[in-house]
């Protein structure tokens, strides 16, 4: 998932995906059930960066969610068949069990018998299946169909085509109008939900862990072209237990200027959570957010630690700390001056001195390095080099002479260089000086900073329009395909910077489809270094998450590599007696 809103506590990057900020408001007594120390009142609020620019989240549309400031609540609102436990592998949600065909193309699940949405409405297969079609569906052009539709090769059957179809008044026209019967069939008698794939792929049961399979009830979408424009989102507040999701919160409350509440759905089929309200408090600004946690004594946790306040708080007994399946740099778009010469991207990229970046920004928080697969994760490539063999510290003398070979193969002309940045923090907006600095003293450039708030940056990424640019990606998943075939496939629609690595294409494409991960990992190996080679992207860092939480928070909110508290955490989780 795309970090961009959220921030990381000391890099003054985004929080992971499902890394909630909880905050009793009030205490005292014990209830009748439960643990003896459980406090009687066991309402939250929530803190929320918001990433800045807006007190409102990106969206809670599943179809259209492609970052972390909505990624967490949409989980906790809406159902999948599938679902990722604490050790990040996958279980069952919406499907209590799932079968496969011996040559790997068809997927059967069979569904909770007694799945509900919020307003009561039985959850049918044909209303996963209407969903995962509006997710693939060109006239509502999600961010994130590729997870299902593939990021290079096709993943479900006829999904790239039924995308690349004419939208015409709200209806599919062209030879594949629909895929509900093609290759998303349901069987609400047999309460049974059939995908078939274009090929075998490892993935993807994992990839059916995101957003874009969520049962949405039909009947809340309204508006034009199926819900695009986002105006039916107000319909998840209306009735006296909201409407549209199956998860297992509703939402109670929401006025899109810093207020979002959420309280357990009753119909929920699964363990009811022991928390009876969550109240959601925005903040634009990750600093408010550290420093509100820091005044107000009953903020459970804050996902933010600024840098130059690390030191103090690993000395309290709320302080926590570990590395995290997620990278962070900067991409350069291939298709725009200067990065479209290979020289200028590496200059770019070799120029960065990694450990200085981690000593004088993050504050020796985070893990310097080239790598794109995380250490941790199914992948990791021990022995991956930067370009040409460099070290984490880069080489600035390298640099110099692949600028001097850009500057030479055009006329000593550099196009104004623009690095879009979202300054929502004070870590960020040093972390964006530090390359701006290096590179105008290495090149005697003129790099300007783009002080752009995340909605815009997330839509010129999508454009992609945008020229340099910050970026960081969380694992959806444990798997490799998230971090490599996902992000740099050519015809990817995540491939943002429009890079293009043909031989890198082939490997990912055929690791992709393997069953064995000790037969897809050497593949995998190959292409991350290829793409490293080339600039696909310029890693600079593995995040660690730094948060303080309460010690009266308790029941399991053990967060995972994935900085994640899973779901079953919402379920035994509670506010101790403090």
């Amino acid at each position: 998932m795309r970090l961009g809103n959220r921030k990381f506590s000391i890099a003054g990057l985004v929080v992971l995906l499902g890394t909630i900020a909880l905050l009793a408001t009030a205490c005292g007594g014990t209830a009748s059930t439960g643990p003896g120390d459980k406090a009687k009142d066991q309402t939250l609020r929530l803190g929320w960066s918001t990433g800045g620019g807006s007190a409102d989240i990106t969206t809670l549309d599943p179809a259209q969610c492609s970052d972390t400031s909505c990624g967490p609540i949409v989980a906790l609102l809406f159902d999948g068949l599938v679902t990722l436990d604490k050790n990040l592998n996958v279980v069952p949600e919406g499907a209590k069990n799932w079968t496969v065909s011996s040559d790997g193309l068809t997927y059967t699940f069979n569904l909770q018998a007694n799945q509900k949405f919020s307003d009561g409405t039985p959850v049918k297969p044909s209303d996963y299946a209407w969903s995962m079609e509006r997710s693939l569906n060109p006239c509502v052009g999600s961010p994130v169909s590729y997870y299902l539709s593939g990021a290079g090769s096709e993943l479900i059957k006829d999904s790239q085509k039924f995308a690349g179809e004419t939208c015409t008044n709200g209806q599919v026209t062209g030879a594949i109008p629909t895929l509900i019967g093609d290759s998303i069939i349901p069987d609400d008698s047999a309460n049974t939900l059939t995908v078939k794939l274009a090929a075998p792929a490892a993935f993807f049961l994992a990839a059916m862990t995101y957003s874009t399979s969520f049962a949405l009830e039909k009947s809340a979408v309204t508006g034009a072209d199926l819900g695009k424009d986002g105006t039916w989102m107000d319909n998840l507040v209306k009735g006296a237990t909201g409407q549209g999701g199956s998860g297992m919160f509703y939402i109670s409350a929401w006025d899109h200027k810093g207020v979002l509440n959420l309280k357990p759905n009753p119909n929920y089929w699964g363990k009811k959570p022991t928390f009876t309200e969550i109240d959601f408090k925005l903040f634009e600004s990750s600093d408010t957010e550290y420093s509100t946690y820091q005044t107000d004594q009953t903020l459970a946790y804050t996902d933010t630690i600024p840098a130059a306040q690390l030191a103090a708080a690993k000395g309290q007994p709320d302080y926590h700390a570990l590395p995290i399946l997620g990278f962070g740099g900067f991409a350069m778009n291939w298709k725009i001056a200067p990065f479209d010469d290979l020289n200028a991207r590496k200059a770019f990229c070799l120029a960065i001195n990694r450990d200085q970046w981690n000593s004088s920004v993050a504050k020796g928080a985070d893990i310097p390095g080239w790598h794109i697969v995380p250490k941790g994760m199914p992948g990791y490539n021990a022995n991956l080099k930067g370009i040409d063999g460099a070290p984490s510290t880069g080489d600035v003398n390298a640099a110099k002479t692949y600028w001097a070979k850009y500057l030479a193969a055009h006329n000593n002309k550099v196009p104004p260089i623009k690095l879009s940045f979202n300054l929502s923090s004070n870590t960020a907006k040093l972390s964006a000086e530090f390359y701006q600095s290096t590179w105008n003293q290495a090149f005697n450039a003129n790099v300007t900073i783009d002080q752009t708030a995340w909605q815009t940056i997330l839509k010129e990424e999508q454009q992609k329009t945008v020229q340099i640019y910050r970026f960081g990606w969380l694992a959806d998943y444990p798997d490799p395909q998230d971090f490599l075939t996902l992000l740099f496939t050519t015809t990817s629609g995540y491939n943002e910077n429009n890079a293009s690595i043909p031989a890198a294409d082939q490997l990912m494409t055929q690791a992709d489809g393997l069953a064995s991960m000790s037969q897809r990992v050497p593949l995998y190996n190959q292409a991350e270094q290829m793409i490293v080679d080339q600039v696909g992207f310029c890693p600079v860092f593995q995040y660690q998450n730094y948060y303080r939480q309460r010690t009266w928070l308790k029941g399991g909110f053990d967060q995972t590599s994935q900085a994640v508290w899973p779901l079953s955490a919402w379920q035994s989780g509670y506010v101790a007696n403090h």
